[in-house]
C-alpha cells in the first residue's frame, strides 16, 4: 500500500480524528492508522460569503475543527497530540454553499435543488502537526481538499421523501 511509509511513521505517534463521523474512522482505520476520536466542538459560524471559494470555506471550517481539539487536548491533557486531522464536507450548486440540512423540511429543499442538476462535493482536509515548546502549543498545518461532481436524476417527489425518511441526508 503507498501509504505504508506514512503510517509507519505515525505508528508511535498521537493521532486524533477530530470528527465523530464514522465514515472519516472508517476511511482512517481502512488506511491502517491508529487514531483517537476527539470530535471538535467548534461552532460552524464561518460567513461564507467571505471565502473566495466553496473549497476554501471547507479547507478553513476543517483546520478551525482541527485546532480546537489540539488545543483543548493541550490544555487538558498531560500529552499533546502529535497530530490532529479535521475535515469538514459541503455542497456546492450554483454558486451557493448547502451544510447539512438542519431538519427534513431542510433537506427536502436542498435535494429540491439539486434534482436534475450537477453539484460539487468539496472536502477540505486540514492535518495539524503539534509541537510544546516551553509549555506553548506551537502548530503547523496542511491542508488540501477533494472535489467530486455529481449529477443527480429528476427526483420524484415520493423519493425525495422516501430518500429523507431513510435519516440519510441527515
Amino acid at each position: 500500500m503507498a501509504l505504508c511509509p506514512v503510517i509507519g511513521k505515525l505508528l508511535h505517534k498521537r493521532v486524533v480524528l477530530a470528527s465523530a463521523s464514522p465514515r472519516r474512522q472508517e476511511i482512517l482505520s481502512n488506511a491502517g492508522l491508529r487514531f483517537e476520536v476527539v470530535p471538535s466542538k467548534f461552532k460552524e459560524t464561518l460567513s461564507k460569503a467571505s471565502f473566495p471559494s466553496p473549497y476554501a470555506y471547507a479547507i478553513e471550517t476543517a483546520k478551525q475543527k482541527a485546532l480546537e481539539v489540539a488545543h483543548r487536548l493541550h490544555q487538558k491533557d498531560l500529552r499533546t497530540p502529535d497530530v490532529v486531522i479535521g475535515a469538514d464536507t459541503i455542497v456546492a450548486v450554483d454558486g451557493l454553499v448547502l451544510e447539512k440540512p438542519v431538519d427534513k423540511q431542510d433537506a427536502y429543499h436542498m435535494l429540491s435543488r439539486l434534482s436534475g442538476k450537477e453539484h460539487s462535493v468539496f472536502t477540505g482536509v486540514a492535518i495539524v502537526h503539534c509541537t510544546t515548546a516551553d509549555r506553548l502549543l506551537e502548530t503547523q498545518v496542511s491542508e488540501f481538499y477533494e472535489e467530486t461532481r455529481v449529477t443527480f436524476s429528476e427526483l420524484s417527489e415520493d423519493l425525495l421523501w422516501e430518500y429523507i425518511h431513510s435519516g440519510e441526508p441527515m
